[in-house]
């Protein structure tokens, strides 16, 4: 009888060691296989935010999943995640704060200068976007899941935003931030009290899913 136990307490600690090791590094496949009920445990989530090396894959993926956990509590269906959305996402937020401007206008870059341009670089070919921008400065959040749980109630708490929210329409989404550490928008207190700014947007694809290609833009790295 002692041989059996010996197995069962090596498989369990083997199981335990692999799920553990299995939540080290961001990969998408856990877009299908976290749910809304056992995200908010999950490991990567809950890791402090080291500004020197910010893992945006997965501070991308937390806002997804907290957008969908306020659709829920509306009694709305979640809408799934699309990576040419995610690219269209973080590329317009890193624009946002290189080039100095907070708007869905990008006046700086032609290329870039409308959603349905940003989701041509993206390899989108259908778009029916809507999008959601939002910018946070000077202050520290002790997780992932915090500074997205900020972010997603400015928006809940904005009617013009919460209407892309909570759309019936919305199918698909990608969710994309970045961190800017300078004077950005002239804010200058913000950048002498050594902190920075983080900017993010939305993109929600509504009436039906997005043909997507390979992308001219890149997305974060995992």
């Amino acid at each position: 009888m002692k041989y059996p136990t010996v197995i069962i307490i090596t498989l369990f600690f083997w199981y335990t060691a692999f799920n553990a090791s299995a939540q080290r590094k961001w990969d998408d496949k856990y877009y299908g296989e976290l749910t809304n009920e056992d995200f908010r445990s999950f490991k990567l989530f809950n890791n402090s935010i080291n500004i020197d090396k910010i893992d945006y894959k997965v501070l991308n993926a937390v806002l997804f999943f907290v957008s969908n956990e306020a659709r829920i509590s509306r009694g709305l269906t979640q809408v799934d995640y699309q990576p040419n959305l995610e690219i269209m996402a973080w590329n317009h937020s890193i624009a946002m704060g290189e080039r100095d401007f907070f708007d869905h206008v990008n006046s700086k870059d032609k290329k870039r200068k409308t959603p349905k341009e940003r989701a041509e670089l993206a390899a989108i070919t259908n778009p029916t976007v809507s999008e959601n921008i939002s910018a946070i400065g000077g202050l520290k959040f002790d997780s992932y899941l915090a500074l997205a749980e900020h972010i997603i109630n400015g928006w809940i708490n904005s009617p013009p935003h919460a209407k892309n929210l909570f759309s019936e329409k919305a199918l698909q989404l990608g969710c994309g931030a970045y961190y800017y550490l300078g004077v950005w928008q002239g804010n200058k207190d913000i950048k002498k009290q050594g902190d920075g700014f983080w900017i993010s947007t939305q993109n929600f694809q509504s009436f039906t899913n997005v043909v997507g290609g390979q992308s001219k833009d890149k997305g974060p790295k995992g």
